[in-house]
């Protein structure tokens, strides 16, 4: 009577196959947990902006102008948390105000409108940070969204 020891060649190829066949399922799946993860933390950018934004209005009675990609208002910098960035991953961010001098059709005395814009070349997460915002207006492309802040 012999005794075996390890594995017949066949044993571990079956073996790296049903391992080969779970990484497969399991990719995709981590790809949109991924994404959905990177929206949250755009979303999260976004309304750490919006409460700086409103935060310098109650003290500066004023909104900062418009600023370019990626470039914090020189105002408002102290009061985000410290560190704070404009960017995250490939998506960048832009604080913009609008001035209405006619204000909105629907309310004549809003003069300002305030927004955040989003860009991103990575389509997929402009989606999912589309379907995961739920805040009232916004507008924008497959790469670029502008979140109007209320």
């Amino acid at each position: 009577m012999s005794r075996r020891h390890g594995f017949t060649l066949v044993e571990l190829m079956v073996t790296c196959t049903i391992l080969g066949i779970l990484v497969n399922l399991a990719l995709p799946a981590i790809a949109v947990i991924r994404r959905k993860a990177d929206a949250a933390r755009v979303v999260a950018d976004m309304h750490t902006i919006r409460i700086a934004a409103l935060n310098h209005f109650a003290e500066l009675q004023f909104f900062p102008a418009t600023q370019p990609w990626a470039t914090p208002p020189g105002s408002m910098v102290r009061m985000l948390p410290q560190g704070f960035q404009w960017t995250y991953k490939t998506a960048e961010y832009r604080w913009s105000r609008w001035s209405l001098p006619n204000g909105l059709p629907s309310s004549p005395g809003q003069t300002v409108l305030i927004g955040v814009e989003i860009r991103t070349p990575d389509q997929k997460l402009m989606a999912a940070i589309k379907g995961l915002y739920k805040g009232a207006v916004t507008f924008g492309t497959n790469t670029q969204v502008t979140f109007i802040i209320e």
